[in-house]
Formats: C-alpha cells, structure tokens, sequence
C-alpha cells in the first residue's frame, strides 16, 4: 500500500488535511505536525517522513516539501497555494500582517489578515469558520511566522532538483496573499514539464479549506495517475464524486 504524508502550512485549519485524507481509500496516511517556521519544519519532517511517499503540503510548509521530496525519493507532489519565492510584494503584505499583529493582537491580525487569505464566499457565509480557526492562532506562533517568512528571499533553485517528482500546484482564483504568479513561478522551474497548474474557483489562499470537493477531486486523479505524468500531459483528472465531502471542520480533533 502506497503512503501519502500531509505537510500542512502554519497557518492551516487544526483540522488539517484529515477530510482528504479520509477520501484517499487505499492510501496509508501520515499527518506531521505543523512548525511556525520553514526551517523547524524542515528539521522536525526530515525526521519523520517514510521513504517514498506522495506528499500533500499547504502554503510555506511546500518550501521543505520540496526539499524532503528529493531526499526521501517522493512519488509526487501536491502543493496547495505555493509560493518559492517571498518578493517585494508579499514582504509588504507580511508586514502589514505584522503590524496589525502589533497593535491588535490576534484579533488584529485576523481583521487585516481574512481579506488576504479568504475568498469572496468564505467571507460573505463563513463567518464562523473564520471565527473557530481565529480562536487556533497562537501571537508567538504568528510573530515567528511572520518573521521567517520575511527572511526566505528566494528558493526557487530547489525545485530544479525534482526531476522524479511530478508536482501539482494548486491555487484559489481569489488567492490575494500569494496570486496566481506565484504558482506559475513553481511549475515554471519545474523540470522536464513534470509540473501543473491547477486553479480552485471560488477559493483564496485557503484554496483546499474553501473548496474541498474539488480539491479532493484533483488530488485524487494527480496521485492515482502520477507515473503517467511522468511520460507527458496525462487524462489524470478523475469525475468528481456525487456526494459531497463532509463539511469543512476547523475545531481540532479531540486530545486522545
């Protein structure tokens, strides 16, 4: 049985990519825990990951997926919202971020952060599933976040070494933190055309959280099909399900 390992980004919902997870039959599932920083990250996962997985990242944590799918010889790569790269433009948005963190707390970081990260219905309807992924945020947490994001400059060379691994990214079509370039930058210099866009509607930066049918759907066909990528454009995509998944959950799962 193949293993998917689930990387997600600081900042993803506590749930994490358990509803996913819970759809991929067939799969063994690994979920790591998250770190505040690309560098823990790196350090705590090299640790952890199997040999040989499909890997599923969200946000910054595709910056150490890109580098453990070269050294743990990863079968491919699903990488929601990506980005390689923090620029003059996400800088300024990080340090808006910052601000706003300084002079309001959590609370502050929230009112300037949702209109980055959310798309135009999860703001319109999801009031509450705002509200219960505020209530996981953690100021220290954010402030490290914050920080080592401001510091990553540019990492675009390490996706020149995925020459075995076919990579997905994903992006929401109302992403304002990281648009639509960002990922182009990431299939960009990708080699061997082994890497895909593919863009969620509807969704922002939380593009998987706001759109889960399709993003089920899409990871599914990607990982099912990946050797066939491999060799060129495949028909990879799978019809999406009739049932929907279940709703989209932010509380954390109950200690054990």
């Amino acid at each position: 049985m193949e293993t998917i390992a689930y990387l997600p980004g600081y900042l993803s919902p506590p749930s994490g990519f358990t509803t996913l997870a819970e759809k991929m039959a067939g799969y063994q599932a690994v979920h790591l825990e998250t770190a505040p920083t690309p560098a823990e990250q790196l350090e705590r996962w090299s640790q952890t990951l199997p040999d040989e997985t499909h890997l599923v990242a969200s946000f910054e944590a595709g910056l150490a997926a890109v580098r453990l799918a070269v050294e743990k010889r990863a079968r491919s790569l699903v990488w929601f919202s990506p980005y390689a790269r923090v620029d003059e433009a996400l800088q300024a948005r990080l340090r808006s971020l910052a601000w706003a963190l300084e002079k309001g707390g959590v609370e502050g970081f929230v009112r300037i952060g949702a209109p980055l990260f959310f798309g135009s219905l999860m703001l319109e309807r999801g009031e509450e599933l705002v509200e219960a992924w505020r209530a996981g945020l953690d100021e220290a947490g954010l402030n490290k976040w914050i920080s080592s994001l401001l510091d990553v400059g540019d990492e675009r060379k390490w996706l020149r070494t995925l020459k075995e691994q076919p990579v997905m990214a994903v992006v929401g079509s109302e992403d304002v933190f990281t648009p639509m370039r960002y990922a182009h930058d990431v299939t960009e210099w990708i080699p061997e055309l082994h890497g895909i866009l593919v863009t969620l509607e509807g969704a922002g930066h939380f593009s998987f959280w706001e759109n889960p049918r399709e993003g089920i759907s899409i990871s599914r066909g990607f990982i099912e099909r990946y050797r066939e990528f491999l060799d060129g454009p495949a028909e990879w995509q799978v019809a999406e399900e009739e049932e929907a998944p279940p709703p989209l959950r932010f509380e954390p799962e109950a200690p054990k």
